[in-house]
């Protein structure tokens, strides 16, 4: 985004997010072209955001080889952008003390665009990802798949009205803001989450007019405004959005709006794999949070999407003592 009216420029957050991955993480060796042809690793976990690291703090050593591969160019997933922030103090508290254990390989910038299961219980399962340097295979035993989710936009829900600038989900503006600009003047942020309201005090902390509204006032949340978002008004900047507020339309001026509804599992991928998804596009696990397909597993908001990931720490620390060769 330009330096315009649309993106004044803001102080950077301190501590909104972490450091470089090499400086950080440890062995981040991004390469797969120099991988020994045939090599197999124990466990790979796909995504490095807090169910994995959560995994991988209560386990990794009795593990075996693990490797861990994810998109983004650090660790901690999308929910890094917002941290510190209150309500989230456990989830900071990981990614801000986490030492990424010795021996298990750090693949950033490595997408997983396909999943081959194996054909027996002796082979080994082929992950499909993409680097820079070109399309590689990374093969393993045991598959956890962590991939977590995407932010619902409002195209998904179907919202009236026209396409400005300035509609967003949350993860947008926090990354505006980490990189120094204010995604507007006058924000609407609508959504109920822990996550939608604190991106909200965020974004009020950085100098923004902030505008909180929710579908619903049944969470015990406190947000000014309650109704159903009906209409997006301007083009080509949002001016306005519409809300019906106990049956009367209410318009709210506005340069900026939040969408912070929900999350869609991340699963497009695994399209052709076997894996069994839920009707809404979440992993199908069971108690033991196994797929499908015998020696994968599926963990975090790709199983269970939701904003606040209130049980990403927990299914991290319970996967870690069901794997093969798991701690107790």
């Amino acid at each position: 985004m330009r330096e315009t009216e649309a993106s004044t420029p803001c102080g950077e957050q301190e501590g909104s997010h972490l450091s470089s991955p090499a400086e950080a993480w440890g062995p981040w060796r991004p390469d797969l072209t120099e991988d020994p042809e045939g090599e197999i690793y124990n466990v790979a976990i796909v995504g490095a955001g807090l169910s994995a690291l959560s995994l991988l703090r209560s386990g990794a050593a009795a593990l075996g080889r693990t490797v861990v591969l994810d998109y983004q160019e650090q660790v901690g997933g999308l929910l890094r952008y917002l941290l510190p922030a209150d309500g989230f103090g456990e989830e900071w508290e990981l990614l801000r003390d986490f030492p990424f254990p010795a021996g298990v390989r750090l693949l950033l910038q490595t997408t997983a665009v396909g999943l081959l299961p194996a054909s027996d219980s002796e082979t080994a399962h082929t992950l499909v990802v993409r680097q820079r340097q070109g399309t590689a295979h990374v093969r393993a035993r045991n598959v956890v798949i962590a991939c977590g989710g995407l932010e619902r936009p409002r195209e998904h829900d179907a919202i009236p009205g026209t396409r400005p600038a300035g509609v967003m989900t949350p993860v947008l503006a926090l990354q505006l803001l980490t990189r120094g600009y204010l995604p507007g003047r006058r924000a609407l942020v609508y959504g109920e989450s822990r996550y939608a309201l604190a991106t909200a005090r965020r974004l009020a902390e950085a100098g923004m007019e902030v505008i909180t509204a929710a579908p619903t006032a049944g969470n015990g949340r406190q947000v000014r405004l309650c109704g159903t978002l009906e209409k997006i008004c301007g083009f080509p900047r949002l001016s306005a959005v519409r809300l019906l507020c106990d049956q009367q339309p209410v318009e709210i001026e506005v340069d900026t709006l939040v969408y912070a509804t929900g999350l869609l599992a991340n699963t497009h991928w695994l399209k052709g794999s076997g894996v069994e998804l839920t009707a809404s596009g979440a992993i199908a696990v069971d108690s033991h949070y196994r797929t499908s397909v015998p020696g994968i597993y599926a963990i975090g908001t790709v199983v269970r999407p939701e904003l606040d990931h209130q049980d990403s720490l927990r299914m991290g620390k319970e996967v870690a003592a069901l794997l093969p060769g798991g701690v107790s």
